[in-house]
């Protein structure tokens, strides 16, 4: 039974480098892991913002200074499918902002505008007249993208929201 005699102590320190190579691993997973749920929230805050700027939208009328169509030059690119917003150190193409919330002496019911600093957060809404379907000479309504974003690791990201308020005197 001379052949029997258990680890050599090489064996063992090359099972323990296999284990630490592969606890190593699992601690990098939990960092990445970690990254993604902060994103995540961010997304989640950044989209419930956007949510309640689109729903204080929907409760002004047609015709609230804050949804004429400010700047035509962002129309082709409502929702900033070139990522504008994403660029940082650029002041991206909008009809409104943070500023323009309470546009005209109105009320604005919304998240006030010192809470969404404190975590970077920025709102924007663009604004285009919709089609004439039924070709009476009057747009259908107003196209609405609400977009919110904030810094991290050093560039923007954003959320969009896309809305439509129904011109009232031209329901179809």
């Amino acid at each position: 039974m001379r052949g029997r005699r258990g680890f050599t102590l090489i064996e063992a320190m090359v099972a323990m480098s296999i284990l630490l190579v592969g606890a190593l691993g699992m601690m990098a997973l939990h960092g990445v892991g970690m990254r993604m749920n902060s994103e995540a929230r961010e997304v989640m805050r950044a989209a419930a913002i956007a949510s309640d700027v689109l729903g204080q939208i929907n409760g002004w009328e047609y015709d609230d200074p804050r949804l004429a169509n400010a700047n035509t030059a962002n129309d082709g690119d409502l929702a900033d499918g070139a990522l504008a917003f994403e660029a940082y150190g650029s002041t991206p193409p909008f009809d409104f902002d943070e500023a323009s919330l309470a546009l005209g002496g109105r009320d604005w019911n919304g998240i006030p505008t010192a809470q969404l600093a404190v975590g970077g957060f920025e709102r924007f809404w663009n604004v285009s007249e919709a089609d004439d379907a039924n070709a009476n000479g009057l747009p259908d309504g107003r196209r609405v993208a609400v977009l919110v974003r904030w810094l991290a690791g050093g560039r923007y990201h954003r959320v969009v929201l896309l809305g439509f308020k129904v011109n009232p005197v031209d329901r179809l």
